[in-house]
């Protein structure tokens, strides 16, 4: 059962992550800069726990010095370097391209897991990867043509899927010390959110907060739907399982955001788009078959 409710729960967070390109196309649209997005967003994941733990757990607040250092890495590492990485390759290719390289990251998640965990590379394991990243460049739309990848948006498409697969990296070393879902999430976007709080008062941004407030609550909701809840989901599920498998359950994003645009935006799938979203969810039912040594051991 603990199983199946982890499952269930890294699959809810990535539908809930499927859902940030709509509120984005929105908060961009009523003028609001990236840089201020993404303080919102972190700090709408990071002060509601931060105010939880003072009133009711001050202790799960607690980090002993010499673990402090991954909380740093799963902030700055992991979420700011993702999100400045993506960005970056969004502007350099295209959105399609840029999402295709971003879900490189189960393939590394389980090379780093191999390395640093001991997981094993079993052949249904590397399966299910490579359906999933087949199907998620599918569904990004690279197999109707026209990508554009030149050097630098290879590899800032690589250094999104790295540092999105880190957040699975480093949050299982901070569950190994004992630390909580709760204190994870907490200090690892905090970190993330007083850097771009301190990027947005460089370049000036930062007064957009004021100058746009629907824009501003609009990003609010968003960290507390695609930040709060699904990082919540996403880290509680991967206590439960192997990084790797939470990783590429995670994958199933990009189809519900297709589906959101078929069913909010009236958008058409494409053959290869449907095709990529049958990859995806193979690969999904494939990494939850229990082998029948798994059931008995």
């Amino acid at each position: 059962m603990k199983r199946k409710k982890a499952a269930l729960a890294v699959i809810a967070s990535a539908m809930l992550w499927g859902t940030y390109g709509s509120f984005l196309t929105a908060i961009e649209a009523r003028g609001m800069s990236a840089d201020v997005i993404n303080f919102l967003r972190f700090a709408s994941t990071s002060l509601p726990i931060l105010g939880a733990l003072l009133v009711k757990d001050r202790k799960a607040l607690h980090v002993e010095k010499k673990d402090l250092w991954l909380f740093a890495a799963n902030g700055l590492a992991s979420i700011l370097f993702f999100t400045a990485c993506y960005a970056a390759a969004i502007r350099e290719t295209k959105i399609a391209t840029a999402a295709a390289l971003l879900y490189t990251a189960p393939a590394i998640v389980l090379l780093l897991s191999a390395l640093l965990f001991g997981e094993k590379l079993t052949p249904r394991k590397l399966v299910c990867v490579l359906l999933s990243v087949l199907g998620c460049a599918l569904v990004s739309g690279l197999g109707s043509g026209g990508a554009a990848l030149t050097p630098r948006g290879l590899l800032l498409g690589l250094g999104a899927g790295l540092g999105y697969a880190l957040y699975s990296i480093f949050s299982r070393l901070i569950q190994q010390r004992g630390y909580s879902t709760f204190t994870n999430v907490c200090w690892t976007f905090l970190i993330a959110a007083l850097s771009y709080l301190a990027i947005s008062i460089g370049n000036g941004s930062a007064a957009q907060i004021a100058a746009l407030p629907g824009a501003a609550l609009l990003s609010v909701v968003c960290g507390l739907f695609t930040g709060l809840l699904a990082y919540l989901l996403y880290t509680a599920g991967l206590r439960e399982m192997e990084p790797s498998r939470a990783a590429q359950l995670a994958t199933i994003e990009p189809v519900f955001a297709a589906m959101l645009g078929v069913l909010l935006f009236a958008q058409r799938l494409s053959a290869t788009e449907c095709l990529g979203i049958a990859l995806v969810v193979i690969s999904v039912v494939g990494m939850n078959l229990r082998p029948a040594e798994e059931k008995t051991a």
